[in-house]
């Protein structure tokens, strides 16, 4: 099978996934799918950046423990928990912390910070997805979310590869041009506009998914250059591993719920 082949058939199948957990009603599926990206990324990166090299039980546990915090705060966001759950969490990292004293103290503290910077950057960043997914923002933007980050990639693309002449990040992504950007950039507002309305907030909120999305794209490709791989897995045949797929995604959900808490709280001081 051509590679090309096998990125068609898993890119498929990987759109269907997660328009499945997002379309179907079913919150159980919803936990399940974005769950196992949880845990498969936390795993990632954990074998990207080289922690616990000789301990792959801890890599189990950490990436564990990402999936409990998502699994947490969604049930905190639908109201069926409180707060209280988020301390196992908590002794978890403290557990983590004081291990350290005891053990492979050569490699710390620089392991140490690369497992926290794991479960913020991914277990953290994709919590916020249940702020969206609960309809404490609007469960329609989640799927937005996820459809303008992928036009603005198809458009990046298409742009990049027919118009791109002026490089926009050589030292990171020697391949992304600004033409691609624009194009990407164009693709994602549109999207936005023609999939929540034409005003200003909601083209402000595709142009946010497009920036953010780029710079999620060149964090994981300075990560992934710096220790020198093209993918951050295989999990993905032809595409990579789970990462590949969710870099955008990882900043462009925290970047778009800080723009909506801005414009809340903006409405919320005028108003009062």
């Amino acid at each position: 099978m051509s590679n090309l082949a096998k990125r068609a058939i898993f890119g498929g199948l990987y759109v269907a996934l997660i328009l499945g957990a997002l379309l179907l009603g079913s919150p159980l599926l919803y936990m399940i799918v974005f769950g196992l990206i949880v845990f498969l990324g936390v795993w990632e990166w954990s074998n990207l950046v080289s922690t616990h090299r000789t301990f792959p039980l801890r890599r189990i546990s950490d990436a564990s423990a990402g999936v409990y915090l998502f699994w947490v705060t969604y049930m905190i966001a639908q109201g069926k928990a409180g707060h209280i759950l988020l301390v196992p969490y908590a002794a978890y990292l403290l557990y983590v912390l004081v291990r350290s004293i005891y053990s492979e103290r050569e490699l710390m503290p620089t392991d140490l910070a690369k497992v926290f910077l794991g479960q913020i950057y991914v277990a953290g960043f994709m919590s916020v997805a249940n702020i969206f997914y609960s309809g404490l923002a609007d469960s329609r933007l989640l799927l937005t979310i996820f459809v303008c980050i992928w036009v603005n990639d198809t458009g990046a693309y298409l742009a990049g590869s027919t118009l791109g002449r002026h490089k926009l990040f050589p030292s990171v992504s020697p391949k992304k041009s600004w033409e691609g950007f624009a194009g990407g950039f164009i693709a994602s507002v549109l999207v936005s506009g023609l999939m929540l309305g034409w005003e200003p907030l909601w083209l402000l909120f595709g142009a946010v998914i497009s920036v953010a999305g780029t710079w999620g794209d060149l964090f994981e490709s300075m990560i992934k250059r710096q220790v020198g791989v093209k993918d951050s897995g295989n999990i993905i045949p032809g595409h990579g591993g789970i990462l590949d797929r969710i870099d955008s995604l990882l900043l462009v959900l925290p970047f778009t719920a800080f723009l909506l808490w801005v414009i809340h709280t903006y409405q919320y001081l005028h108003l009062s």
